[in-house]
């Protein structure tokens, strides 16, 4: 990897717990970081499910289930699946440079942190999804995204996260009929089944960069800077308005859902979807 990112690299822990904020980070240094040294980062955050760029929400997200505790909904700039956030589960990434031969080289990126498990005794491979598996089971999912001048990869990594919030708030009770790319389920494990804690994991990967980079800066999270990116991925165009047309099964009804917005049935035209099953719900 220093092979190509060369000898100095920035690292940055966000001691955020904000999505939004942590999203419009990346954001931020995918779009405006001027610095051309690579960005290693990790991040936290309170419980939230975070979709892919171009997914459509309602066949993602259990919107009853993230209502009623108080989980989150975001949209990041990358594509890929839905994943779910919680304060067990450790975000990283590595925004560089653009670099063409990289574009969907997921394992110049993953092997990082495939390599700092390694030293910890923990054998890993990574799938055709690009997920990391141990013991066959999905420990982390990644994405990415190219800019105009710069290159993002991230991933997930489950270290103690609720498992059962996981797959509830990422199954949605929804039947929906898109050609939006779905998200593939996989059985998930924890790293703390293997010995590990929150902590030790950044431990342990902070140690591998000090191995694989000569020097290593550390810098924070300049918030000010963040604001116009917050805006925009906390606005309800960008959550679900990005969601492709969709005919979607409600209650044995059938409804035609474009922008986030009621298409058919005539009567209910316009109105968002998201307020319409709030409303009715909270009805009944």
């Amino acid at each position: 990897m220093h092979k190509i990112l060369g000898d100095h690299i920035r690292w940055v822990r966000s001691l955020s717990h904000d999505p939004i904020e942590n999203l419009a980070f990346e954001r931020w240094a995918l779009e405006e970081d001027i610095d051309e040294n690579p960005l290693f980062y990790c991040y936290i955050n309170k419980p939230s499910v975070v979709i892919g760029r171009n997914q459509q929400l309602f066949a993602e997200v259990n919107l009853p289930f993230c209502d009623e505790y108080g989980i989150q909904i975001c949209r990041r700039v990358s594509g890929g699946g839905t994943v779910y956030h919680d304060l067990g589960n450790l975000n990283i990434g590595l925004v560089m440079p653009k670099s063409l031969e990289l574009v969907n080289n997921y394992h110049f990126f993953l092997d990082w942190p495939r390599q700092a498990l390694k030293r910890q005794g923990l054998s890993t491979e990574l799938n055709t999804r690009n997920a990391i598996l141990c013991q066959d089971k999905k420990i982390s999912g990644s994405a990415q995204f190219a800019g105009r001048n710069k290159l993002l990869t991230h991933c997930t990594l489950l270290v103690d996260s609720d498992l059962n919030h996981l797959e509830e708030s990422i199954s949605s009770p929804l039947v929906t009929h898109s050609k939006a790319l779905p998200s593939v389920r996989s059985e998930v494990v924890n790293l703390k089944s293997f010995g590990l804690s929150m902590e030790s994991t950044i431990d342990v990967l902070m140690a591998e960069l000090l191995a694989m980079f000569k020097t290593v800066e550390h810098e924070e999270v300049v918030t000010n800077k963040l604001q116009s990116h917050s805006v925009l991925l906390q606005s309800w165009d960008w959550i679900y308005g990005r969601s492709p047309k969709a005919s979607i099964i409600y209650n044995g009804e059938q409804y035609t859902v474009a922008k986030g917005r009621l298409v058919k049935p005539d009567t209910l035209q316009g109105i968002a979807f998201d307020h319409f099953l709030r409303e009715d719900l909270s009805a009944k």
